[in-house]
């Protein structure tokens, strides 16, 4: 069964070639706007496109708006508005780079992990499912993008959840970690600074951050904020231990907690 995702891109398609605008090209000088729009919204692994775009579709094709938003709603699922723009700078990134100070980074989690994680803060089971599942999605961009995390120990120390759930996270990350294209350091050092979570999203000269202030992630590509976490993010990676060592340090953690379990 298709996704609510992959269901509004076939139906944008559609409604596109059925009223008569056999490319996206020819659309996107319609509507004035630009082609890469018009492809991101037809294209069903990425972010779900504007309010904005669905109504151009709308009035340009004769789409139903009220489908359209629905089907909006749906495929945004557990991703918030306003983590949207960072989802989408994730979505086209060639480098990701993540600091977790007390728990793993959510691109890095297991599924179990981040039920524990997400349960902290939300009531509805029916949410719970929603958040989960889109952190889950997320993780298809560690297929084709490098990353380099930085992790403190105290993440792989602090037990979410079961003992059971943390062996299996820390096996993880040592799987992740023994990729060619992922590097994951470890930081045993007790000092590392007032940095919260950070991540970066970053594609050539441009980058995306998305920062935790303790109550509310904010996103933004502010040169001086984007530099400043960068700073930041080398900074902690100056801390961190080698990526041998690091390896070693997640695979005793996961025999440790196994052992618990």
């Amino acid at each position: 069964m298709s996704t609510p995702r992959e269901q509004l891109a076939d139906l944008l398609k559609k409604s596109r070639e059925d009223a008569g605008h056999g490319t996206q090209a020819a659309f996107a000088k319609r509507t004035h706007i630009s082609r890469p729009v018009i492809s991101r919204a037809e294209n069903p692994d990425q972010p779900v496109p504007s309010p904005e775009v669905l109504e151009a579709y709308a009035s340009e094709t004769g789409a139903s708006p009220g489908e359209l938003e629905d089907l909006a709603k749906r495929a945004n699922g557990g991703t918030p508005a306003w983590f949207m723009p960072y989802r989408q700078a994730e979505s086209e990134a060639t480098t990701l780079r993540l600091w977790g100070p007390v728990i793993v980074p959510g691109l890095l989690q297991t599924e179990p992990y981040a039920r524990e994680v997400v349960a902290a803060s939300v009531r509805s089971p029916a949410r719970l499912d929603e958040l989960v599942s889109a952190r889950m999605e997320r993780q298809t961009v560690l297929e084709r993008v490098p990353l380099i995390a930085v992790i403190s120990a105290r993440a792989l120390q602090i037990r979410i959840g079961t003992a059971a759930i943390m062996a299996d996270q820390c096996g993880r990350l040592a799987e992740l970690a023994e990729q060619p294209d992922t590097s994951i350091h470890v930081v045993t050092e007790e000092n590392t600074g007032t940095w919260a979570t950070l991540d970066i999203a970053s594609n050539g000269g441009l980058a995306t951050v998305c920062m935790s202030t303790g109550l509310q992630d904010v996103t933004s590509t502010d040169p001086e904020t984007v530099d400043d976490a960068m700073r930041a993010f080398d900074r902690l990676l100056g801390l961190a231990i080698s990526r041998d060592r690091s390896l070693d340090f997640m695979r005793n953690r996961e025999a440790e907690w196994k052992e618990a379990a």
